[in-house]
């Protein structure tokens, strides 16, 4: 059916038959009035040029895929009823309400635009709007009442969001990303510990608005790691500067609610949000970033040429005796949750972090960044000293610490750029913290190197027998070894829970060597434990080492 400017169609004309696939064209200058409580059902494809009048309905109900295109012009109420959904080819206005019978609405490149007043009946996981391209879902002049914005970045993916305005009222549009991605929304896409699904949110008035939001998921929309008893909502900030990245701190991250079943999906709601732009829920690659990459060496493995040897990595576990071939007995998931006890709590951020084995770069030969082990990083209070975050990372050969990628600074996500102290632990070496307060920040890394002085580690002044570091060779400074029960010592006497060579004894049992292995026992870490042997093999002789003449090392200098 074509309107043309010539002809105006009123109530009676909403109750002729229409053909199957009939589509509605609606001429520039023509006038379309819909009386109240009158429908006019397209089967076809809808077009208009003009702002189709009255309070009646459109309804879209064809056996097929349906186009419309309104031309940025508006309609009172639109229905759709179509199984097969419809597509948006060109922008669109209702201002009174959209009602979803059956069916989805793909947005592509357009926008569809709700009146201050205008209102959404019938959404469901099954029917929807799909923000698969540029479009967007705008509600004008959104205020301080909820308004729920159904949107979904597929067929398949339904991610509502709720959000209320508290503050200047304003025109805010909402789209679904099929990711959440590294840079809000460029960058390259997450691919564990969020929920698959991020929101576009924009306001036409920069500024002003103060907003709550409360996004929602399912199930199927969980990523690998993902935790829903300890995530959040976190907003990332694109302004180039000390802000920029997301913003989400552990104090924001809880437990959410829901089921994750339709009718009660999962859900988190924040407040008091002023910035709009990518939203995403999730846990550590969506907390606020706080980057070091401090610098030591492990007694253990230095080998005298400023870098340590990296047994752990390249010792040969196959029976065919040939090199691993992903990362020796080095574990892609940290072993510190697994010790546990005061010395290793996770905190903040920290706990279960994994890597791929590729991260471990099994080579012909050794590099300097090749990966020596896993460390355990504590972020102190700067005033208190009081643990506020922890995370374990990798040690280089190089004495560099980094993420679990193998190269980036250490992380210590979800806490604020300030001044903080940071300590350093491993599993059989005794651990160290910074002299004095390091000022880390949200985009600059700050780097540390405990390695070439003494003074670098705080040294507790009650203890005069032992310095904080052993010497390693002229100006070079590392970790104690020695420590097989991961406490806070390093002994060779007194009974089981404190000897670390009673603790060596009982993992070799009533063998004479065990391993290869990944084993605090063995505290030269070349993959075996033994007692025997030159002391190059035997890890009783490394402890004496670090002993020297001293018949225990107490570790109090954190």
């Amino acid at each position: 059916m074509q309107i043309n400017k010539y002809k105006t169609l009123v109530a009676a004309c909403c109750l002729l038959a229409m053909q199957s696939q009939a589509q509605l064209y609606v001429e520039s200058g023509a006038t379309l009035y819909i009386e109240s409580g009158a429908t006019v059902t397209v089967q076809g494809d809808l077009t208009s040029n003009a702002n189709i009048q009255g309070p009646g309905k459109i309804q879209l109900k064809g056996p097929a895929l349906q186009n419309v295109n309104m031309n940025g012009f508006s309609v009172s109420n639109m229905e759709l009823d179509n199984s097969a959904n419809a597509v948006l080819t060109g922008a669109a206005q209702v201002t009174t309400n959209f009602l979803f019978t059956n069916g989805r609405i793909l947005f592509g490149a357009n926008n569809l635009t709700l009146g201050s007043a205008a209102t959404i009946s019938g959404a469901s996981n099954i029917s929807y709007f799909v923000t698969n391209g540029a479009g967007r879902l705008k509600k004008s002049a959104l205020g301080n009442t909820a308004f729920l914005f159904p949107v979904g970045n597929s067929a398949t993916s339904y991610n509502p969001v709720s959000i209320t305005n508290a503050g200047t009222v304003d025109d805010i549009a909402v789209g679904s990303l099929a990711n959440v991605y590294t840079n809000g929304l460029t960058g390259t896409a997450i691919t564990k510990e969020v929920a698959d699904a991020s929101w576009d949110i924009s306001e036409a008035v920069a500024g002003g608005s103060n907003l709550t939001l409360t996004t929602s998921w399912y199930t199927a929309d969980e990523l690998p790691g993902f935790n829903r008893a300890k995530s959040g909502i976190s907003n990332y900030i694109p302004t180039p500067g000390p802000t920029q990245g997301w913003d989400l701190l552990n104090s924001q991250v809880t437990a959410a609610s829901g089921t994750g079943v339709h009718p009660t999906p999962y859900t988190f709601t924040r407040t008091g949000i002023t910035s709009t732009g990518a939203f995403a829920v999730g846990f550590r690659p969506v907390l606020s970033p706080l980057l070091v990459t401090p610098k030591i060496f492990l007694q253990a493995s230095y080998n005298g040429t400023a870098l340590m040897d990296d047994k752990l990595r390249t010792v040969t576990v196959a029976a065919s005796g040939t090199t691993d071939a992903t990362h020796g007995v080095i574990p892609t998931t940290e072993p510190y949750s697994a010790i546990g006890g005061a010395n290793f709590t996770s905190s903040g951020s920290g706990g279960g972090e994994t890597i791929t084995p590729g991260v471990f770069g099994i080579a012909a030969s050794s590099t300097a960044n090749d990966i020596v082990d896993w460390v355990f990083l504590q972020l102190h209070d700067g005033t208190t000293g009081t643990v506020v975050s922890s995370r374990a990372a990798l040690l280089k050969r190089n004495g560099d610490i980094v993420e679990t990628d193998g190269v980036s600074p250490v992380n210590f996500a979800g806490n604020a750029a300030a001044s903080y102290y940071v300590s350093i632990k491993h599993r059989n070496h005794l651990g160290i913290r910074t002299a004095g307060n390091l000022s880390l920040a949200k985009t600059t890394n700050t780097a540390y190197n405990f390695s070439d002085n003494l003074t670098k580690a705080y040294n507790n002044p009650a203890i005069t027998n032992n310095p904080a570091m052993i010497t390693l060779a002229a100006g070079v400074y590392g970790l104690y070894t020695g420590n097989a029960n991961s406490d806070i010592s390093v002994r060779v006497t007194g009974n089981a829970s404190l000897s670390d060579y009673q603790r060596i004894l009982t993992t070799l049992g009533s063998a004479l060597t065990v391993g290869p292995t990944y084993s605090a026992s063995d505290v030269n870490m070349d993959g075996t434990v033994r007692v025997t042997g030159t002391a190059s093999l035997s890890d009783y002789l490394k402890i004496l080492t670090a002993l020297g003449s001293g018949l225990i090392i107490v570790n109090q200098h954190q």
